[in-house]
C-alpha cells in the first residue's frame, strides 16, 4: 500500500487541468508542469506523475468505451442474425393453408375426417 498523500483528489485534478491549459503558453509539456509546480507550491516531479495517471487513466477510459462500442456493434449482428433465424423458423412451422384447423374443428387436420364428423351429427 502507498504511503498516504497530503493533497486532495480535487487540488490533483485542478493542478493537472492548469498544466493542461497552460501548455500552448510553453516551449514543452515540461516547462508548463515547472510553472504549475511552482504556482501550487507543489514539487514538478510530483505534478509530472499525476499529469501521466491521468493521462493513462483517460487511455484506459478511451479504451473501455472502445470495447463496449465493439461489444454493442457484435450484439447487434447477432440480434439481427437471431431474429432472422426466428423468422425462418416462423415461416417453416405456419402450416399449410389447406390444412388449417377451422374454428370448432378440434384441431382436426384431415378434411376428411372433419367431413365426416360434421355429416354425422
Amino acid at each position: 500500500m502507498g504511503r498516504p498523500t497530503r493533497y486532495t483528489p480535487a487540488f490533483r485534478a485542478q493542478a493537472v487541468a492548469q498544466v493542461r491549459q497552460s501548455r500552448p503558453r510553453h516551449a514543452s509539456e515540461w516547462a508548463a508542469i515547472q510553472t504549475v509546480a511552482a504556482a501550487f507550491a507543489i514539487s514538478a516531479e510530483t505534478l509530472r506523475t499525476w499529469v501521466r495517471g491521468a493521462e493513462s487513466t483517460a487511455d484506459r477510459a478511451r479504451a473501455d468505451l472502445r470495447r463496449h462500442q465493439a461489444e454493442i456493434r457484435r450484439l447487434a449482428r447477432e440480434n439481427t442474425e437471431l431474429r432472422h433465424a426466428l423468422d425462418l423458423l416462423r415461416a417453416t412451422a405456419t402450416p399449410a393453408a389447406g390444412n388449417r384447423p377451422v374454428h370448432g374443428d378440434r384441431g382436426t387436420r384431415m378434411p376428411a375426417i372433419r367431413d365426416h364428423a360434421v355429416r354425422s351429427l
